[in-house]
């Protein structure tokens, strides 16, 4: 075959000008195909020899369809049908390398581009067997396609329109929403984008490598170069958050702050008290003054105190105590006839330097020796770390502050300590807060620690939950906190504080210290003069409490003590006296605390309102609803209405609300108050930890409540007491409704639950409130049956009922119980998870308080 028959047998096709016309039909398409295919045979040549000439036809087409198919790739893609090579022996003449026997040999993929390379992609390549026409053809059918379905889209009105809302008023089109579908972003998928640890990287970078006033007492020189090598030569290793030597614990209480570092043992314990010279004050902020306590009561005090009286013969008769008929003769005879011995004060080694010159503030143990004649002392914090926004001897919230910071540098100045303000930025700080704690209080508190005193970052931890980690309870335990001034009831449950076990007392350790205080003087107590108003007089009543006060019943008997006097001015008096009964009864009073609410009405110590304060720190309420958003409890609630558990021998009232607590429980929360609930609450101790357990385990787990009730841990200064774990149980098992008190009543609970339900689901909503009142009547008449049975099954097993174990946990490690919550913040300042909670001032400054949402344990 000759050289020019071979080139003339491929044929290109010329572009063709479609008419977008609708006239084109198919038998204008088979003329045009039966055309080219004669034109094809024409150029053959006529060769008919033999079938190998059609072979190579065939060859010849399929060499075009793959040349097609390159060509419309890119040109350095490798062919899908062929290796990517190139031959050795290529034809220069142009031509498709013919091989000697007649048949065409493969081309390099580079020679096929080469060859058309000014070939028009979008027109079909030669031996396509779809004709260009065609696919226009095909293409305006799917748009007219496309035009008649949307036409029927709009006939129907379901067409997709993007409809503004806004009418355009200016330069300014509104912003079209983001298709999501199609729409690829890296947006907080990185930990740099997260400002959570954006900022924790930049603590890291920012902290120190070490401190040089805050090292160990024994140190090894040589390790510590080697890690301060180490250190420098990987700058970029990332550095503990958690490092105890650079953190600060702080509790705030009422009466003492309890300070250090993370790695202390112990905390410092400063009393939290300014004094300030009356000559630095004006005249109304030196009239208020605490009214003097005497033994002279009202007679609504003698009949309580006559009932805590008779509480305490039945308990002695109980455990078959004798007690001498004229004990109480004994005593008063002899404190009358006793008479002080003078000592030479010089000879004291626990001599106290009174402070008598108002020349200058004081603060802490300085503060407490100062005398009431030359200075004003104050307490700027209450009820378990709150600001005192009731102290009548504040002119304003900034006054406040200034004690609080001024009382936080005199701690930090100290010689464990030895800090200046202007190395507050180099510690971080774990902070203590109460259990139900006002918003608005915290966030002034962290305010005031980021902006005012400039530290590195702020956490909070609650109290009970500080407990835990102190005591290094890990199951779901019941914490009762005995402070100075308030007594507060958490159950921890999986390391979250439940809301609705909430309960906190207005009672606490200096109501046992006045009440011991009546009662002595009641007995004729030695020390004529005693105004345990004054400093000498509280610090003397403070150490005949914690020496005198017990619940040891063994012990309660006349018996003869003797006590030192320290007065300013005078030299020291050693004194004898007697005591009975007294040492119970005052500690008797938290499970009697009606005693305690008629001495608090008697001083008028609830009535003391500071409104300019009040005004400054308002209650944190809702931006929308304008109702308070504070942690509210519904243990609480009962406790303040005095719907309790304790106390009601209607078995059927008690399994009707507890059926229905959940549910009383969701409204409580969703009816949110337009002020706070201001009423005190003076419910017996006891009787608030069955009411407690009992609202924390029936929303949760029933069966939680054994667990509850074996681990209670009594904690705070308050509970200094010996005997009070031994006390507190038979308490509990007096008080506790026998219902809520037997091991099978989880069991009873669900079973009446499920048929309660049953009988429930069965009337429908809407129905009329006679059908519904009806209804009612059959779940109490189930009730009662059921109850009735229950009780039948525990007969039958002649009385072997078998109650839940109540168990007090005593302090673990003998450590003393005050300082518990603050070893349980120092164990979470050294774990890594507390870098997840600290604030910075930079997060403070861009969120403000939502940060909290963010950045704590619990649902702020």
């Amino acid at each position: 075959m000759s050289q020019e028959t071979r080139e003339s047998s491929i044929v290109y096709e010329d572009p063709i000008d479609i008419p977008l016309e609708e006239e084109d039909d198919d038998e204008e398409d088979e003329e045009d195909e039966q055309i080219g295919h004669s034109e094809d045979e024409e150029d053959g040549g006529g060769d008919d020899d033999d079938d190998d000439d059609d072979e190579d036809d065939e060859d010849d087409d399929d060499d075009g369809d793959n040349q097609g198919s390159e060509i419309l790739r890119s040109s350095t893609a490798t062919p899908i049908s062929r290796p990517n090579t190139v031959s050795e022996t290529g034809d220069t003449d142009g031509n498709d390398g013919d091989m000697e026997d007649g048949k065409r040999s493969p081309s390099s993929s580079q020679d096929r581009v080469n060859k058309f390379a000014k070939l028009d992609p979008t027109k079909a390549p030669p031996g396509k067997k779809v004709p260009l026409h065609l696919l226009e053809k095909r293409r305006l059918g799917r748009i007219k396609a496309a035009e008649e379905f949307a036409r029927k889209l709009k006939q129907i009105g379901i067409e997709k329109i993007e409809a503004n809302t806004l009418p355009p008023t200016g330069l300014f089109q509104p912003v079209l929403l983001i298709n999501q579908k199609n729409y690829s972003s890296d947006y907080l998928k990185k930990d740099e984008q997260v400002f959570a640890l954006r900022e924790r990287k930049t603590i890291r970078n920012n902290a120190q490598v070490s401190t040089v006033n805050n090292t160990p007492d024994v140190t090894d020189l040589k390790n510590s170069q080697t890690e301060a090598n180490d250190i420098i030569n990987n700058p970029d290793e990332d550095i503990d958050l958690s490092d105890a030597n650079t953190t600060i614990v702080i509790h705030p209480g009422s009466k003492f702050l309890k300070i250090g570092f993370a790695k202390d043992e112990t905390p410092t314990v400063i009393p939290c008290c300014t004094a300030i010279p009356k000559s630095e004050l004006a005249d109304k902020e030196k009239s208020p003054k605490a009214p003097k306590i005497s033994k002279e009561q009202s007679e609504k005090f003698e009949n309580e105190k006559l009932e805590i009286q008779q509480s305490f013969r039945d308990r002695m008769r109980y455990y078959k105590r004798k007690m001498q008929p004229n004990s109480r003769e004994q005593v008063l005879s002899y404190n009358k006839a006793s008479k002080p011995q003078i000592i030479d004060s010089k000879g004291d080694p626990q001599r106290i330097n009174w402070i008598l010159d108002g020349d200058k503030r004081y603060y802490g143990d300085e503060a407490i020796k100062c005398s009431l004649e030359k200075f004003v002392i104050r307490y700027p914090f209450h009820n378990g770390g709150s600001f005192n926004i009731s102290s009548p001897y504040y002119a304003s919230l900034q006054d406040l502050l200034s004690d609080v910071i001024k009382l936080l540098e005199h701690a930090f100045s100290m010689e464990k300590f030895n800090l200046t303000p202007s190395q507050f930025s180099q510690y971080k700080v774990v902070l203590v807060i109460p259990d139900l704690f006002e918003k608005s209080h915290v966030e002034l508190f962290i305010r005031t620690l980021l902006t005012e005193m400039q530290f590195q970052a702020v956490a909070i931890i609650q109290e009970s939950l500080a407990t835990c980690y102190g005591a290094g309870l890990s199951s779901s335990t019941c914490i009762v906190n005995i402070g100075a001034t308030q007594t507060s009831i958490a159950c921890i449950d999986e390391g979250t504080v439940l809301e609705n076990s909430l309960v906190n007392l207005n009672y606490g350790g200096d109501d046992i210290t006045k009440l011991f205080a009546i009662f002595l003087m009641q007995s004729a107590f030695p020390y004529k003069d005693w105004d345990i108003t004054s400093p000498h007089g509280w610090l003397l009543a403070e150490q005949l409490k914690k020496d005198f006060v017990t619940f040891q019943d063994a012990n309660v008997t006349v018996q003869l003590y003797n006590f030192n006097n320290r007065v300013p001015k005078a030299p020291l008096e050693k004194y004898e006296l007697k005591v009975f009964d007294e040492v119970m009864l005052a500690p008797l009073a938290i499970f009697y605390p009606e005693i305690i609410s008629t001495l608090h009405s008697t001083t008028k110590m609830n009535e003391q309102k500071n409104k300019i304060l009040q005004a400054q720190l308002p209650i944190s309420k809702d931006i929308f609803t304008e109702c308070v958003n504070d942690w509210r409890s519904y243990s609480q609630n009962d406790c303040l209405n005095g719907t309790l558990y304790c106390g009601n021998n209607n078995d059927v009232d008690v399994i009707t609300k507890i059926l229905d607590l959940p549910t009383k429980i969701e409204d409580f929360q969703n009816e949110a108050p337009m002020n706070p609930d201001m009423r005190k609450n003076y419910t017996p101790l006891e009787k608030a930890i069955v009411q407690s357990i009992t609202n924390a385990s029936i929303p949760l787990d029933i069966a939680k409540m054994s667990t509850f009730y074996s681990n209670i841990l009594v904690v705070g200064g308050g509970s200094n007491i010996p005997a009070l774990d031994f006390i507190l149980t038979d308490r509990i098992n007096i008080w506790r409704p026998r219902l809520l008190s037997l091991t099978t009543f989880p069991n009873f609970y669900k079973k009446v639950l499920k048929q309660a339900k049953d009988m429930r689901a069965t009337v429908k909503s809407g129905k009329a409130e006679e059908e519904e009142e009806e209804m009612k009547l059959k779940v109490d008449s189930m009730i009662k049956e059921e109850l009735q049975k229950y009780w039948d099954s525990i007969e039958a097993q002649n009385g072997n009922e078998h109650l839940l174990p109540v168990n007090v946990l005593p302090p673990p490690r003998d450590m003393d119980p005050s300082m518990l919550i603050w070893k349980g913040a120092s164990v979470l300042a050294q774990i890594k998870l507390v870098e997840e909670l600290y604030l910075t001032s930079t997060d403070w400054d861009i969120h403000g308080s939502r940060i909290l949402q963010y950045k704590c344990l619990f649902t702020y």
